[in-house]
């Protein structure tokens, strides 16, 4: 069933929903007193809980548990099939036909199918459903333009070949579609729009939604149909609890059962060793880099300039001051835990004499004719731009000084190139080194806000968006890679460690450069 087929059909669809919330209101009292749901902390209500508007983080944490893609991913960060049980790239890669998995049930008791599939890609591109985050990646299937300049609701490049089987037609080459995070629902459940999903859940993840008390809590409930491995728990409760200290404070209280600590909450908890002895970390799936603009200071367009700064840099000393050890150096441009990382690369060293040599072979003996330069950064980031100030004087004399500036104007700015140094950072939006590598350092990218291009680095980039194997594919990210900081392109900084809190309890807890992987993982002894 599709969107707006008729009044007749949205009255079924609405009656069905009632059905199922009087259902899923009815299992969740039955749990009774007995019942252990985990408890664990989201710092705000969740911008939505439909999986067609999805666009923020809150709700992704949420919404994680509930709905699923075609692949998921491991512990370890790497790609596995999940909805569809294996793909095939059509010719030329102008496209994927997927087997979907069998006997999949949606929370709704249905089958998931091919048709889910095609449905939830038209529910996300309607127009007037205001599709969010997921939307963006079906730009290249064939009619996605169509159906969103809303001149038709069905997509021509979506083919059901039979329950199982599914087609999909691009315009252009996506070779990394399968990984993109795709939320999949029970195409009955679609009359009711994004308000339906407030009444019943339609995902085929490990839990299913039960309420939403706004201010209060999220209530999610175990999904018993699941087709992988079945939740130990009976379900999960999401605590909304602004304050990140007031999260910890209910930790220690036994209030809640798992904590994701949040940047204000993070010295406390490492300096408390009873926290410390009770926490996970991990990367985070965000890099951070410092942008040397070639375009508009000169120097930069000196590799040796560009190199003596990385070199004079001491990231170790800075992670263990400034960033409270909570950092790792970074070696590349691909982070710990997401798919294409290279373990073999290392981080630039710290190295106080090569870097002054190598500026004095630049023509700058101890920063002498350097023209003078501003390193620029929000006030979230006041503190690092201290620091490498700090550092560039002191080692190499460089006359840099410091600009806070406001972060809307600042980012316009560097996405239109007119900043000429600045310390950043990017997130992964989906599973693969790709989303680094060709939104930051791509010489076409909009995002590319260094200017930093290399015609052999985009050619190779150019050959992986080609390559639907993902081990040839990862090899041509690790030659990129290796280019842009041979060249000093940029200085690799840090990368964030992620903290999360466990009860003792709380076994199986699975924390990933991606946050947490859904809780069916969990168990509470």
């Amino acid at each position: 069933m599709h969107l707006n087929h008729g009044y007749a059909k949205r009255r079924r669809g609405r009656a069905f929903f009632l059905a199922a919330a009087v259902l899923g209101a009815a299992l969740f009292a039955a749990q009774g007193a007995d019942a252990r749901n985990l408890k664990t902390s989201i710092p705000a209500d969740p911008g939505q809980i439909d999986p067609i508007t999805y666009s923020e983080l809150v709700a992704g944490d949420i919404l994680g548990n509930m709905y699923e893609g075609f692949t998921a991913i491991t512990p370890e960060g790497k790609i596995r099939p999940a909805l569809a049980e294996s793909w095939e790239a059509l010719p030329d890669n102008m496209g994927f036909t997927f087997k979907l998995r069998k006997g999949v049930k949606t929370h709704l008791g249905n089958e998931f199918t091919a048709e889910d599939v095609k449905a939830t890609f038209e529910a996300l591109l309607i127009p007037e459903n205001k599709g969010g985050l997921n939307a963006g990646y079906l730009d290249v299937v064939e009619g996605a333009k169509d159906m969103k300049d809303g001149k038709t609701k069905t997509l021509a490049g979506v083919v059901v070949v039979d329950p199982y089987t599914v087609t999909i037609k691009f315009s252009k080459p996506d070779v990394l579609f399968p990984v993109y995070p795709f939320y999949f629902m029970d195409k009955t459940a679609m009359a009711g729009g994004a308000e339906g999903f407030l009444k019943a859940s339609a995902g085929t993840g490990p839990f299913k939604f039960v309420k939403w008390d706004r201010g209060q809590n999220v209530t999610l409930a175990k999904h018993a149909d699941y087709w992988g491995a079945k939740a130990s728990v009976d379900g999960v409760e999401f605590l909304i609890v602004p304050n990140a200290d007031t999260a910890v404070s209910m930790f220690e209280a036994k209030e809640l059962d798992v904590v994701y600590v949040e940047q204000a909450a993070l010295r406390r908890v490492m300096k408390t060793p009873e926290l410390k002895e009770l926490s996970l970390q991990a990367p985070a799936a965000q890099i951070r880099y410092l942008g040397m603009n070639q375009n508009l200071y000169a120097p930069f367009k000196d590799k040796r300039v560009r190199e003596a700064i990385c070199k004079s840099l001491d990231l170790d000393s800075m992670i263990t001051g400034t960033l409270q050890g909570l950092a790792l150096p970074l070696a590349g441009q691909i982070t710990p835990g997401v798919a294409g990382y290279n373990a073999s690369l290392k981080p630039i060293a710290f190295d106080a004499e090569g870097a002054k040599k190598l500026l004095a072979e630049a023509g700058f003996p101890d920063g002498k004719n350097m023209p003078p330069i501003k390193i620029s950064s929000t006030d979230p980031n006041r503190n690092e731009i201290l620091y490498f100030a700090s550092q560039l004087k002191q080692v190499l004399n460089m006359p840099v000084e410091i600009e806070v500036v406001e972060r809307g104007s600042f980012i316009k700015a560097m996405n239109a190139g007119e900043v000429p140094f600045f310390p950043w950072g990017w997130s992964a939006g989906y599973p693969d080194g790709m989303y680094f590598l060709s939104q930051v350092w791509y010489g076409p990218s909009p995002y590319n806000r260094a200017r930093w291009k290399n015609a052999e680095f985009d050619a190779l980039i150019e050959e992986a968006q080609k390559t639907a194997d993902n081990e040839k594919r990862y090899a041509l990210y690790n030659k990129a890679e290796e280019i842009l900081v041979g060249e000093y392109g940029t200085c690799p900084t840090t990368v964030r460690i992620q903290v999360a809190l466990q009860q003792p309890n709380v076994k199986g807890l699975a924390l990933t450069a991606f946050r947490f992987l859904p809780f069916n993982s969990v168990s509470i002894q």
